[in-house]
Order: structure tokens, then C-alpha cells, then sequence
């Protein structure tokens, strides 16, 4: 058999269909959130459940970021990597969120006396089918394709046949079950079922939404199974994957916990955070940093947490001691703040130094071997040594493809 290579030429990113229809999706996603943004500003007052101002402003900037994070995220992906599916999920998923606001911006001004908005009924109407087919392939399609696209393996092809059956089942019976909230829909249902088919469907619908909980759950748990069995590249895909996760997780338990608005503003912020890490697997840009970047943010929060509880205890201490002959608590304060000050960088240095050696493993043996290096090279004199001794510790710290070393008032030598 003879192979022929092709001679076509391929085609620039920006001359593509995808590329466009990429292009086109962003442009509805960025009019739909700019129409949101602009009925707040000029008059059309906040959505129902909004805090109240600046909170209303700070909110919408935080939502915004959100849903372009993951717009403009599915947006590069569907550019760069068209025939993978991650980035046209992530793109229709960032378009079904927007459509959300955007409908209750949109029917809200419909509904103000003498503002009439050009079929507000069938946009009032789509809000919960968009809505949800928005969640289930951000929430459920998205961690069981990650990260080439393509299922985890054959036998995970059952549960792909569940979740389709699973989100068409659950955006059916949604849209023909739902009624008007203060948060939306603000109009009746033009479909709602009578008697006794309504009460069939609403069984059906929790049935529906508990299956598509369960094959969401399931999806997750599948990132962390391919997670314990990948290795190279893909590991590392995986672990972006699931530290952003787990920031989503954190902030979600914290906003349940407080259900306060600085715990809501984290969890939008972490939200903007997913499709980023999702982009930077998929891409495969700067893919290794994630074990820096969390055995750095792990030892922060140590550390953090350590000087501030060394500063409560210092504080109450000091003040019990200092309280009686001063009759104040500032010297405690002061005491307090410049003992941390001095613990800062030794704590700091020595609880990285443990992170990095569980969490930031390459890096932590990389240093590891130019210390080594570095104790060997003050006793050694001879330059043929001190060159192997070298070329040895580099392709032992990096693995390098080739390694050249030059000294300097010398002969080059090339390895």
C-alpha cells in the first residue's frame, strides 16, 4: 500500500465556517448581556432578588464576568480546536446562562406600562428550555467529554445514552410544567397540561431532574477516576480541571453556610474560573504551572491561617497582661503585629517547603538536585567533573532533549 501525503493547503483559522459561526454565537452572547447591562442602567430597575445598590452593580459586573468567562473561553476553543466539542459546549452553555438574564431584563421592560418589546412572550417562553439545556452541558457534558472530547471509554457509553435521554426528558418536562415565579417566567405557560396529564408530567419532571442530578454526579466522579489512572499530559488536563472545581465547590458550601453577599461575589468569581482552567487544559498553554499555582495557594492559606490565629492568641494574651497597667489594648495590638511580622517569612519559607514537597513534586525535587549540585561544586576543581557533573543535573532536574554547556575563557563543550 502506498501512502500519499495531501498537498491542500490548510485553511486559516479565520477564513473557516466554524471560525464564524464562533464568532456569530459571541456577538448574540455579548448583545444579549450588553441589553441586560444597559435595562439596568437606564431605568428598567434591578432583576427580582437583587441586593441593593451598589451590591445590584457589583453583582451584575461579577455575572457578567461569569457568563463571558465562559463564552469567550468556548469561543477560542471552538477557533483553535474545532473538532473538539469542549469548547461548542462550553459556547452554547455560556449562551444558555446569558439568555437567562437577558429574558427577565427583556420581559420585565416589556411589561412596563407603554413598552411593548417585539415577542416578549416567545422570549419569556424559551427562559426555562435554554436555561436548562445550559446547565446540563455545562454541568453534565462537559466533565463527561473532557478534556479530547470523546468519552473516558466504551463502557461509558450506557451513560452517555442515560444523560441524553436524561436532559431532553428533564427540558420537556420542565418547559411544560413550569409556572410564574417573581424570578421568571413572569407570564402563563402557553402549553400547560390539564388534569390528570399535568400531575403525570410533574412526576415525570422530578423523576427527570433527579436523573439528571445523578448522571451530573456521576459525570464529575469520572474526572476524578480518569484523574487516578492518567498520567503525563492528560493528568495535568485533569488537575486544572478539578482545582477549579474544587474552588466552585468551596465557594458553593461557603455561600450555603454565611449566605452572605461576600460568599455570593466568591462564588461568581470562581465560577469565571472554570471555563479559564478548561481553556488552559484544552490548550495545553502553560499545562504544568497547576502544580505551582496549587501548592502555592495551599501554602498561603497555611500560612494565613497560622498567623492569624498566632495574632488572635497574641492579642488576647497581651491584653490580659498589658490591659491592667496600660488601660488600653493598642500596645497588644501593636506587640501582636510586629511578632507576626517577624514570623511571616519563616513560616512562609518553611511551610512551602512541606506543600511543595507533597503538592509541586517536580519542582520541589528540581531544587532538591541543584542544592545537591551546588554543595558538590565548592570542593571540585576539575572542569571535565564539574561539565559531566553538570549536563547530569540538568537532564536529571528537566529531562531535557539536548544540553549545551559553555565556559566561559574556555573551549565550548556540547552535549
Amino acid at each position: 500500500m502506498i501512502a500519499v501525503a495531501s498537498t491542500r493547503p490548510a485553511v486559516p483559522a479565520r477564513r473557516r465556517p466554524t471560525t464564524w459561526l464562533a464568532l456569530a454565537l459571541v456577538a448574540i452572547a455579548l448583545g444579549m448581556n450588553a441589553f441586560r447591562t444597559m435595562s439596568l442602567l437606564l431605568g428598567a430597575g434591578p432583576l427580582p432578588g437583587a441586593a441593593p445598590w451598589p451590591w445590584d452593580l457589583i453583582g451584575l459586573a461579577l455575572s457578567l464576568g461569569a457568563y463571558l468567562s465562559v463564552v469567550i473561553a468556548g469561543s477560542l476553543l471552538a477557533i483553535r480546536r474545532p473538532d473538539n466539542p469542549i469548547g461548542w459546549l462550553l459556547l452554547a452553555g455560556g449562551l444558555g446562562f446569558s439568555y437567562t438574564d437577558f429574558s427577565l431584563a427583556y420581559v420585565q421592560r416589556s411589561l412596563q406600562p407603554g413598552v411593548e418589546l417585539p415577542g416578549y412572550e416567545l422570549v419569556d417562553f424559551l427562559l426555562v428550555p435554554l436555561g436548562g439545556l445550559g446547565t446540563t452541558l455545562l454541568f453534565l457534558w462537559v466533565p463527561l467529554l473532557f478534556p479530547g472530547g470523546h468519552l473516558p471509554g466504551p463502557r461509558w457509553r450506557p451513560l452517555a445514552w442515560l444523560a441524553v435521554f436524561a436532559t431532553i426528558a428533564y427540558i420537556v418536562t420542565s418547559t411544560a410544567t413550569y409556572e410564574i415565579t417573581e424570578y421568571g417566567p413572569y407570564l402563563e405557560n402557553p402549553i400547560q397540561l390539564q388534569a390528570p396529564l399535568d400531575a403525570v408530567i410533574a412526576r415525570l419532571s422530578v423523576i427527570s431532574f433527579a436523573l439528571t442530578g445523578g448522571c451530573i454526579v456521576v459525570a464529575l466522579a469520572s474526572v476524578i477516576v480518569r484523574f487516578r489512572r492518567a498520567s503525563g499530559a492528560e493528568r495535568q488536563q485533569l488537575k486544572w480541571f478539578l482545582a477549579a472545581t474544587a474552588c466552585v465547590v468551596f465557594a458553593v458550601i461557603l455561600l450555603a453556610i454565611t449566605l452572605s453577599s461576600w460568599a455570593w461575589a466568591l462564588m461568581q468569581t470562581s465560577m469565571a474560573l472554570l471555563p479559564i482552567a478548561i481553556g488552559i487544559a484544552v490548550l495545553r498553554y502553560r499545562l504544568y504551572e497547576i502544580d505551582r499555582l496549587i501548592s502555592r495557594t495551599i501554602g498561603w492559606a497555611i500560612v494565613t491561617g497560622l498567623l492569624v490565629g498566632t495574632f488572635a492568641l497574641l492579642v488576647l494574651g497581651l491584653q490580659a497582661v498589658v490591659e491592667p497597667l496600660t488601660g488600653g489594648n493598642t500596645l497588644a495590638i501593636a506587640g501582636s503585629t510586629l511578632v507576626v511580622a517577624a514570623l511571616f517569612n519563616p513560616v512562609r519559607t518553611r511551610v512551602q517547603a512541606v506543600v511543595d514537597r507533597r503538592f509541586d513534586r517536580s519542582r520541589y525535587d528540581g531544587e532538591q538536585l541543584l542544592a545537591a549540585f551546588g554543595e558538590r561544586l565548592r570542593d571540585e576543581v576539575d572542569l571535565a567533573t564539574i561539565s559531566a557533573d553538570a549536563r547530569s543535573t540538568v537532564d536529571a532536574a528537566v529531562r531535557p532533549t539536548h544540553v549545551g554547556l559553555w565556559l566561559r575563557g574556555g573551549t565550548g563543550e556540547t552535549a
